[in-house]
């Protein structure tokens, strides 16, 4: 962030907090407004003229932070205050971030459970880490797997989307507690 821009920020903030206290004091103002701050120089060749800058979440994390992306999208899957149909949700966003960041994976079709797991351990040619391995999204033979234990099942629909099952409680595939989400890569 350019220091002015920072600078800006910091003096709107403090003025707002003075007068958010001025207001909370009981009586007519006891003190006297603040001076005005006067900015004597703004550094205006940060940034070449004609270029927007715009905030966003960094791409890398935070010192100290040594989870991959993916890890903090995911970071409510198989909780259970949330229902079981949103860790699906969850994945298939992650899967779709994973995919728009990554354009050699998404140039290559990935279908099975092992195929995406590997992609998303960035250990398939070309990829990065979009997972860690200890992820609570892998058994022991490091597959997907859902809440309930049960590896997940991937299916290729065609044109970049993909549908991916859950077994449900009962453990079994392709009864009526599935859960399914497609998404789109």
């Amino acid at each position: 962030m350019p220091r002015w821009t920072l600078l800006a920020a910091t003096l709107c903030l403090t003025g707002s907090a003075i007068l958010l206290w001025q207001r909370s004091q009981p009586g007519p103002a006891a003190h006297p407004a603040p001076a005005p701050v006067e900015v004597t120089s703004v550094q205006t060749d940060v940034v070449p003229a004609g270029i927007v800058v715009t905030e966003s979440s960094p791409a890398v994390p935070p010192p100290g932070d040594q989870r991959a992306p993916g890890d903090r999208l995911l970071g409510d899957y198989a909780d259970p205050a949330h229902p079981p149909a949103n860790d699906l949700t969850l994945l298939g966003r992650a899967i779709s971030s994973f995919l728009l960041i990554d354009k050699q994976a998404a140039d290559r079709p990935l279908s099975a459970n092992e195929e995406w797991s590997a992609a998303l351990r960035g250990k398939r040619p070309g990829t990065e880490p979009w997972l860690s391995d200890p992820s609570p999204l892998f058994d022991s033979r490091k597959r997907l797997i859902d809440r309930w234990q049960t590896p997940l099942i991937f299916h290729a629909l065609g044109g970049k989307q993909w549908e991916i099952r859950s077994a449900g409680p009962d453990r079994k595939p392709w009864t009526s507690d599935d859960l399914i989400e497609k998404t789109a890569g």
